[in-house]
C-alpha cells in the first residue's frame, strides 16, 4: 500500500491540521506523480493513493477538498469507492475508457464531472479549481 502527501506550506504530512485540497487516486504511479506535481505547482495540497482501499482509509482520518478518482483499478475500483463513501465528497471520475450511459446515470448524483484520459495538462488545474468552488454534492 502506498500513500503520499505533499503540502505547499511545508507542514508535516502526518499533522492532523494539514489541509488536503486534492486526493489523487489512481493505480498508475507515473500518472499519480505527474498530476500531483502539476497540482502542487498550482499551490494545492495533494495526497495520492494507489487504490480505492488506501483512499478510503485516508478519508477516514483526513478531510479533503475533492477526489480525482480513477474508475478502473485493481482491488477496489472507483465505482465501489463511490458506494463506500460515508460523507458527501466532491468527486471527479477519471477513466481511460468512455463510461457507458448506464454507469454515468448511476453515479451522476455522486460526481461533479467526468474526465477521459489522457487529460491535457492544462485541463487538470482548471477542473480542480472549478470543482473546489462547489459545495459537496448530496446523495452520497
Amino acid at each position: 500500500m502506498h500513500l503520499t502527501m505533499s503540502h505547499t506550506n511545508g507542514a508535516d504530512a502526518g499533522a492532523a491540521h494539514d489541509d488536503v485540497d486534492v486526493l489523487v487516486v489512481d493505480d498508475d504511479e507515473a500518472l499519480r506523480s505527474a498530476w500531483a506535481l502539476i497540482l502542487r505547482d498550482e499551490g494545492y495540497g495533494v495526497a495520492t493513493a494507489e487504490d480505492g482501499d488506501v483512499a478510503l482509509r485516508f478519508l477516514e482520518e483526513h478531510d479533503v477538498g475533492m477526489i480525482l478518482l480513477d474508475v478502473r483499478m485493481p482491488r477496489r475500483d472507483g465505482l465501489s469507492v463511490l458506494e463506500a463513501l460515508t460523507t458527501p465528497q466532491l468527486v471527479v471520475l477519471v477513466s481511460a475508457l468512455a463510461l457507458d450511459e448506464a454507469t454515468r446515470a448511476q453515479v451522476h448524483a455522486r460526481v461533479v464531472t467526468f474526465l477521459e484520459k489522457p487529460v491535457p495538462p492544462e485541463r487538470l488545474p482548471e477542473t480542480v479549481a472549478a470543482t473546489l468552488r462547489r459545495s459537496p454534492v448530496n446523495g452520497v
